[in-house]
């Protein structure tokens, strides 16, 4: 646990320098980068069903996404970089939320491990709970999670191991949006900066209150 303490402590360090060490399917053009921190779909996609299990060691399934905003992260606890970043970044999300009026009870953060060897349900809830203790955490078998990744288009796979127990897992750096519906809303891509991300969300949270609210452009 104190390796994965030093992991979550670096990626504070690495949130506040700046550093940024992303895995994507492609390479990034600056030039061809969305405006928006959030890309909002104009049509949604309801989710099929899936089972997890959370990091209370119960179910986690559609309904712990319904009546509420799901922001979901896929990661894994060793990671050194990508994933305690994110959390650090999506913790600064939602205070920024928080600060703009949008109530603690719309909206839920979850990490879902895609490392299920080594994470554990104990180990993954004192993980998150370092960087916000609203945050949830969840895992399941690799046909579990393949279930839910493909739905979301966020791809993952275990490299091969460097050492005994010792390997890297490759997942997508983004993050998933789902609505109150349970319906795919939208994809986060970093490098996030959590008030763009805010202001993003704020829009579409408000959109789906009041249809006359646009998005910002």
């Amino acid at each position: 646990m104190a390796a994965l303490t030093v992991a979550a402590v670096l990626g504070l360090s690495l949130a506040g320098s700046g550093y940024w060490a992303l895995w994507r399917s492609g390479k990034t053009d600056p030039a061809t980068t969305m405006p928006s921190a959030l890309a909002a779909f104009p049509e949604r996609r309801p989710l099929a069903e899936f089972i997890l299990v959370d990091d209370e060691k119960g179910v986690f399934d559609l309904k712990s996404l319904e009546s509420r905003w799901s922001f979901i992260f896929f990661g894994f606890m060793y990671c050194p970089d990508i994933c305690p970043t994110t959390l650090y970044d999506l913790s600064q999300v939602k205070r920024e939320l928080v600060a703009l009026g949008i109530a603690e009870d719309d909206i839920q953060f979850v990490f879902i491990s895609v490392d299920p060897e080594r994470d554990k349900a104990a180990q993954i809830k004192r993980y998150v709970h370092y960087f916000d203790a609203s945050f949830l955490g969840a895992t399941g078998s690799i046909g579990q999670l393949t279930n839910l990744t493909r739905q979301l288009g966020a791809p993952f796979r275990a490299e091969p191991e460097t050492a005994e127990n010792v390997y890297e897992v490759t997942h997508s750096s983004a993050v998933y949006l789902v609505d109150p519906l349970v319906q795919y809303a939208g994809v986060i891509s970093p490098p996030f900066v959590a008030s763009e991300v805010a202001a993003d969300f704020e829009a579409l949270y408000r959109q789906s209150i009041e249809p006359s609210v646009a998005l910002r452009p």
